[in-house]
């Protein structure tokens, strides 16, 4: 690994699957017990004492389904195991019908400094139907909550274009968020996966999912809005109240920081391979109980491979490539391997190259996808 790098933690159990939800999760909590002492077991294994650990990030799953004693054990452990710098950012994930003003007190006793809550909406109809545990006065309940525990960093999960939502009810709930001042807001544009019920419902005829013209008005809606609210939409889905209320942990996803990743499903990152653990809770706690790391496969990473997963995460992002990095790395001038497109992109207003980093406007950004696509046939 690198001097500074990351870990994330995959909290596999869910009260109930979410429609649309195509992570790893399974609703048989009494496996929780055992699956805690696997984590333990892993993270020793793989333990970096060279590396310095500043962003630590519990994911699900939902992790708030843990006791504050087994996150306080999954973080003395990291803490035996690896440098952990002074201030480290540790991200929590929470359901707020999972919740109360004690458990979020007893989360920060134990080290937790920012938390991540999936509100998803304020509207009791559309958490019915992405089929939340909890309503919308639980998610109001949870963010109050959050503030009388002492945390200052959090964030908020929202997603949008569900298949009966409109421009309206979508700025409904963008201004019953911010009326709630959280630093931070990540706002998810539902994606139909294949797998999930959401999916079989699309199959079966019954649901119609939202036109591409109508989710592109409403994603510009959602960056223009908060916009004029004072965030900062500084990646595609993420809006910050500033530089210092950006998540630091998936900053350094989109900046490629290599990153540890533990836990079933968990995916591993070091510059030159990507390896994921086993999706499978009993495959996991098996290959670990057998004095095995539970690594189902790995890759390394070809230049080409690298070079389209630099150009795709950076234009998500506000500040979007660094050219003279691009060219330190692949040893070719971005400008000259990618003329024909970049003058596209250009000539459409849907980018600009200025004081050295090329990075797309928000009409751009509309069309991250098919501009991605450009770039990786140019590659392929």
């Amino acid at each position: 690994m690198c001097d500074k790098t990351s870990i994330y933690i995959h909290i596999p159990f869910c009260v109930k699957k979410c429609v649309y939800c195509d992570f790893y999760s399974k609703t048989d909590l009494s496996l929780i017990p055992g699956y805690i002492n696997a984590l333990q077991k892993e993270i020793e294994k793989r333990s970096g004492l060279k590396d310095a650990i500043d962003t630590i990030y519990f994911g699900g799953g939902t992790p708030s389904l843990l006791s504050a004693k087994e996150v306080e054990t999954l973080l003395q452990t990291i803490g035996d195991c690896f440098s952990v710098a002074s201030d480290v950012e540790v991200t929590f994930e929470v359901n707020p019908g999972t919740v109360d003003l004690n458990y979020l007190r007893e989360l920060k006793n134990v080290g937790i400094n920012r938390l991540s809550i999936g509100v998803q909406s304020f509207n009791d109809d559309k958490l019915k139907f992405l089929n939340r545990i909890h309503t919308a006065g639980q998610a109001r309940n949870a963010i109050d909550y959050a503030g009388k525990a002492g945390f200052d960093n959090i964030s908020m999960d929202l997603i949008y274009g569900i298949p009966f939502e409109t421009k309206t009810a979508w700025l409904k709930d963008l201004k019953t968020a911010v009326t709630l001042m959280p630093p931070h807001l990540s706002c998810y544009m539902l994606t139909i996966e294949p797998g999930t019920p959401l999916h079989e419902q699309l199959k079966k005829g019954v649901i119609r999912p939202l036109g591409t013209s109508d989710m592109t008005v409403m994603f510009k809606q959602t960056s223009q809005f908060l916009g004029e609210a004072g965030y900062d939409h500084y990646e595609i889905s993420n809006f910050s109240k500033g530089r210092q209320n950006r998540s630091k942990h998936n900053s350094k996803y989109w900046d490629m920081i290599p990153y540890y990743g533990f836990g079933a499903a968990a995916h591993s990152y070091d510059k030159k391979t990507r390896s994921w653990n086993y999706r499978s809770i009993d495959a996991y706690i098996k290959d670990i109980c057998s004095g095995r790391l539970p690594v189902e496969d790995r890759e390394t990473l070809t230049s080409r491979q690298t070079m389209i997963e630099m150009i795709m995460l950076r234009l998500r992002t506000l500040e979007g490539l660094d050219l003279k990095k691009f060219t330190t790395l692949f040893c070719v001038s971005f400008e000259t391997r990618f003329k024909d497109i970049l003058d596209h992109v250009l000539e459409s207003s849907f980018g600009s190259v200025k004081d050295g980093r090329f990075a797309l406007t928000l009409e751009g950004r509309a069309h991250l996808d098919s501009i991605v696509e450009a770039f990786a046939e140019k590659i392929l």
